[in-house]
């Protein structure tokens, strides 16, 4: 350019990039799991099994290696769902869960970073060891994760509870009725207090 200072070097340089730093999830829509579930690929749902991951990669959904930071379910196809699915999945759309509660289903978003991802598509490569425990999410997820009206976080308190019911059925009983105890309580509480 004769001398004078390039053109690309007088242009300010504007804006960042995050992509160091980008997560991408892998996206995967209702219809297409119920697809897998009519062609019989996911045999958990009959049994009423709780699908995961690795679930999903067994079946031919994904492939291990699409699977960078997790998967994402997504609402497309959901007037096509009818069967009731129970899965575990890193994030869900609000509407992917009210279509999955509403077939009867539950849908629980949990956090798996690299190495809980690969315990959990690759446990072969853990054999005769023990497998890691799954770290936290980091505090920019945290919300996330303990959201239970939005995300259905599995750090919420409403589903520890569902957790722990579901592994000590023998106090669901006890459980209720302290419940409808409790609104009661509540309700004359309320009651009195206008009255």
């Amino acid at each position: 350019e004769g001398g004078q200072t390039k053109f690309y070097k007088r242009l300010p340089k504007r804006g960042f990039t995050n992509k160091p730093h980008k997560t991408d999830m892998l996206s995967i829509n209702i219809g297409t799991l119920q697809d897998y579930i009519d062609m019989g690929r996911l045999p958990q749902v009959e049994e009423g099994g709780v699908l995961t991951m690795k679930d999903l990669v067994d079946a031919g959904v994904a492939t291990k290696s699409s699977i960078k930071h997790g998967m994402k379910l997504l609402a497309k196809g959901k007037e096509r769902l009818k069967s009731p699915i129970q899965i575990k999945i890193s994030r869900a759309s609000e509407e992917a869960i009210k279509a999955v509660e509403e077939a009867g289903g539950e849908v629980t978003t949990v956090h798996y970073n690299r190495l809980a991802l690969r315990t959990l598509l690759k446990p072969e490569k853990f054999e005769g060891g023990l497998l890691p425990k799954f770290a936290r999410p980091p505090p920019k997820w945290q919300p996330y994760y303990t959201n239970w009206d939005r995300n259905r976080g599995y750090l919420s308190v409403q589903a520890q509870m569902r957790q722990f019911l579901k592994d000590r059925p023998e106090l669901q009983e006890k459980f209720v009725d302290a419940l409808e105890a409790s609104r009661k309580q509540q309700q004359e509480a309320t009651k009195n207090f206008f009255f």
